[in-house]
C-alpha cells in the first residue's frame, strides 16, 4: 500500500489551532490529496529511460522499460507514458486510444472520479488521464491529443503548450515537439509521431522532421518478438499482440493470456483461474491483483472490492478509513480536522475531503461545489451560455463581454466573428475563397486559392500554385486539365517541309484576309472570310493560320529552310503545347501557352531546342516582326506557299 500524503497535525494550544485552522480553510483544495478511486500510477514514471515519447510514441511502457502496444487491458496506455494495470485501477477495458475505462450506465460525478464517454455505443468512465480522454469529477471527456496537447495530470485539463504544424516542423507526441527523424518517432510538419517498420528508414524531409520509407521486412531474422499488421517488430507479451521469433502476432481469445516469460513466452495461453491457490493478492474476474489499490482491494484470493471515498487499502487487504475524521464528521475533513464544510475554499460533507471550489470556478452550495449563476456581476469578460460564463466567441454561444445572454449563431446557418453573429462565407455571397476567419478574398494568391466560396487553398503547402486557367480555380496539383500533363515527346513527331508556289490561292482569295485577319486568326471577321475561301486554298493555308503565341505557324513557315534535327525539335515544342492547353477555356489558352514554354514550364525545355529556328524566324518572309500585324504576315506567307508567290 502506498503511504497516505495527508499530513497529521500536532495538537497545539486552542488559539495557535484556530489560526492554523483558518489558514488551512483558505488553502486547502481538492489538489492536495488523491481520492480512494484515482489510479495509483498517476503520478509514477517508467523504470527505465530508454522507453518513453521519442522511443515509444505510440505505445506505452511498462515497469521493465518495454515499449508496450498499450492496448492491453494489463499494460494501457499511450505516448510512451507509464503504462496502467486496468484491473488493478478497477477498470474493465482498455479502449483503442489506450485508455482504461469501465462501462458506467449513469456515470455521473457521484459514480466516475474521471471523465464519461461514449465508447461503442455505451456511456463509459475513463480514467481521464490520457491525451485523447482528459477530465475529472464526471464530466465529459476532453481530447487533447486532438489538437496537440497533453493531460494536465495535476488538474485533469488539456495542458496550455500545444504541438502542430504552426509550432513543430518534426513530429508530435502530445505537446512535445520532437525532431522526426529517428526511425521510432518519425513524422514531419507537426503530425503525431509513428514508428516505422522493420526495414524502413526515417528519411529526412527539407522542410524539417522525415518520412518512413522503405519495405518492410519484419521476419524471424529481425524481430525477437512477433510483426504487427503495420509491420513493426513489438514485444509480443500484448494479449491484443502476442507472438515470438518474427511470426505474426495475434490476438489471445478471451479466457487466455499472452505469457511474457519462460519457455511459454509470446504463446497464447490458457487463463488460470485466479483463487487462494495461486493469488496473494485479490481477483478481478480471473486476474490476480497483487498490488491492491483503494480500487480493487483484497487478500488471499478473495474477490477485489473498491473502497469507499474516504477509505484506504491496508497491507493485510481490506478497506479501512483514511483519517478518524471521515467516520465523525459531519461537514468535511481538513487532515484529521473537521471543518463545517459550507465554505467556498473548504467545501463537502460526510466526511469527505474539502473542496476548493474556487479552483473550478465554481462556489460551496448545499456543501457541494456548484456552478454559480451567470450574471455580469461574475461574467465580465464574456457572456452566459445558460448558466455557464463562456468566452463568446464560440459559433453556439456568441456574444460580447459584460455577461449578457450568449446567442447561438449556428441555428441561423451564421458564425461568430468579433463577437457578433455574421453571415456565414460560402457560394451565395463569395465569388473567390473563404478563409478560416470567415473572410472573403479573391482567391487568386497560392496561399488562398479558390473560386465560387470554397474553403481557401494553401497550394505552397503541397509545393503548387494557384491555377487561374481552369474553372473552378483550384490548386495546380488538384486538376490535370490547364495545362495537362506531357510526358516524352512521340518517336516521328516533326514540321513537315512545305512546298512553296503551289498556286491554289489567287491574290484576291489573300488580299480578303489582309484586313480581316488583323487581329488574329480567331477574330469572328478573320473566321469568316478563312470559311470562304476555296477548299484547296484553305486547306494549304490552315497550317500558317494559327496565333503567334502558338508557334506552330510560324514553324511551318520555316520548316523548309531548317535541319532535320531542328524540324523535329519544332515539333516537339508544338506536340508538348498543344498536348498541355488543348483542354483550356478559349480564352485562357494564351495564357497556358506563356505558362508551359515560360521558365520552369513543363514545355520549357522542349521550346528551348526550338530556338534552332530563331535565325530563320528573326527576318525575312516568315518573321512576325516584318509585318504591321497577322493579317499582313498570313497574305505574305499565304502567296509565298499557297499562290504564286513571290
Amino acid at each position: 500500500m502506498r503511504t497516505s500524503r495527508r499530513g497529521k497535525f500536532r495538537i497545539f494550544p486552542s488559539f495557535a489551532l484556530a489560526c492554523a485552522f483558518a489558514v488551512l480553510l483558505v488553502i486547502v483544495g481538492p489538489g492536495c490529496g488523491r481520492t480512494s478511486l484515482e489510479p495509483e500510477w498517476l503520478d509514477s514514471a517508467p523504470t527505465s529511460a530508454s522507453c518513453g515519447p521519442s522511443t515509444c510514441p505510440t505505445g506505452c511502457c511498462d515497469r521493465t522499460g518495454a515499449c508496450r502496444a498499450g492496448s492491453d487491458l494489463r499494460a494501457c496506455g499511450s505516448v510512451g507514458g507509464l503504462c496502467a494495470d486496468c484491473v488493478a485501477d478497477g477498470f474493465d477495458l482498455c479502449t483503442h486510444s489506450g485508455v482504461c475505462g469501465r462501462r458506467e450506465p449513469e456515470c455521473n460525478p457521484s459514480t466516475c472520479s474521471g471523465c464519461c464517454a461514449t465508447e461503442g455505443g455505451r456511456l463509459t468512465c475513463l480514467s481521464g488521464t490520457a491525451p485523447a480522454a482528459c477530465g475529472a469529477d464526471g464530466v465529459a471527456c476532453s481530447d487533447c491529443a486532438s489538437d496537440g496537447r497533453s493531460c494536465d495530470l495535476s488538474k485533469r485539463a488539456c495542458g496550455g503548450t500545444r504541438c502542430d504544424a504552426t509550432t513543430c516542423n518534426g513530429c508530435c507526441v502530445g505537446d512535445q515537439c520532437l525532431p522526426g527523424d529517428i526511425e521510432s518517432a518519425c513524422g514531419a510538419k507537426g503530425a503525431a509521431c509513428s514508428s516505422c517498420a522493420v526495414g524502413q528508414e526515417c528519411q529526412g524531409q527539407s522542410g524539417g522532421g522525415g518520412k518512413c520509407e522503405g519495405t518492410s521486412t519484419c521476419g524471424p531474422s529481425n524481430c525477437n518478438g512477433c510483426c504487427n499488421a503495420l509491420g513493426q517488430c513489438v514485444t509480443g507479451t500484448d494479449s491484443t499482440a502476442c507472438g515470438k521469433q518474427g511470426q505474426a502476432c495475434e490476438a489471445c481469445d478471451g479466457g487466455e493470456v499472452c505469457v511474457g516469460a519462460g519457455p511459454n513466452a509470446g504463446t497464447c495461453q490458457p487463463l488460470p483461474t485466479c483463487g487462494p491457490g495461486n493469488c496473494a493478492g485479490c481477483c478481478v474476474n480471473n486476474s490476480c491483483v497483487t498490488a491492491t489499490t483503494p480500487a480493487a482491494c483484497g487478500a488471499n484470493g478473495q474477490a477485489c472490492v473498491a473502497c469507499g471515498v474516504n477509505e484506504v487499502c491496508s497491507p493485510q487487504g481490506t478497506c479501512v478509513p483514511s483519517n478518524p475524521c471521515a467516520s465523525t464528521c459531519a461537514g468535511c475533513c481538513i487532515g484529521e480536522n473537521c471543518a463545517p464544510g459550507t465554505s467556498t475554499t473548504a467545501c463537502g460533507t460526510g466526511g469527505a475531503t474539502c473542496q476548493n471550489c474556487s479552483t473550478i470556478g465554481r462556489v460551496c452550495q448545499s456543501r457541494s461545489c456548484q456552478v454559480p449563476s451567470c450574471s455580469p456581476a461574475n461574467c465580465p469578460n464574456g457572456c452566459c451560455s445558460g448558466n455557464t460564463c463562456v468566452v463568446g466567441t464560440q459559433h453556439n454561444a456568441c456574444g460580447p463581454t459584460g455577461g449578457g445572454a450568449c446567442t447561438n449563431c449556428e441555428a441561423a446557418g451564421e458564425v461568430c466573428q468579433g463577437r457578433q453573429c455574421r453571415e456565414k462565407c460560402g457560394p451565395l455571397n463569395c465569388d473567390g475563397c473563404c478563409r478560416p476567419d470567415n473572410t472573403c478574398v479573391l482567391g487568386l494568391t497560392n496561399n488562398a486559392c479558390g473560386q465560387d466560396g470554397v474553403t481557401c487553398s494553401n497550394c505552397t503547402t503541397t509545393g503548387s500554385f494557384c491555377n487561374g486557367l481552369v474553372t473552378p480555380r483550384r490548386c495546380n496539383d488538384q486538376q490535370s486539365t490547364c495545362p495537362a500533363p506531357y510526358g516524352e515527346c512521340p518517336d516521328g513527331v516533326r514540321v513537315p517541309a512545305r512546298p512553296a508556289l503551289q498556286k491554289l490561292c489567287t491574290g484576291p482569295n489573300l488580299n480578303t484576309l489582309t484586313t480581316a485577319c488583323a487581329s488574329g486568326p480567331h477574330h469572328p471577321n478573320c473566321v469568316a472570310a478563312f470559311a470562304a475561301l476555296p477548299d484547296a486554298c484553305r486547306t494549304c493555308l490552315e497550317p500558317f493560320n494559327v496565333p503567334f503565341v502558338e508557334k506552330a505557324g510560324l514553324y511551318a513557315c520555316v520548316a523548309s529552310s531548317v535541319s532535320p534535327q531542328c524540324r523535329r525539335d519544332m515539333g516537339c515544342a508544338i506536340d508538348c503545347s498543344r498536348t498541355s492547353c488543348t483542354q483550356c477555356m478559349s480564352t485562357s489558352t494564351d495564357q497556358c501557352y506563356a505558362l508551359v514554354n515560360g521558365n520552369g514550364g513543363q514545355c520549357f525545355t522542349f521550346d528551348d531546342d526550338a530556338s534552332c529556328a530563331d535565325a530563320a524566324l528573326s527576318n525575312g518572309l516568315c518573321s512576325s516582326f516584318a509585318y504591321p500585324h497577322f493579317g499582313a504576315w498570313l497574305r505574305s506567307v499565304g502567296d509565298h506557299f499557297c499562290g504564286d508567290g513571290p
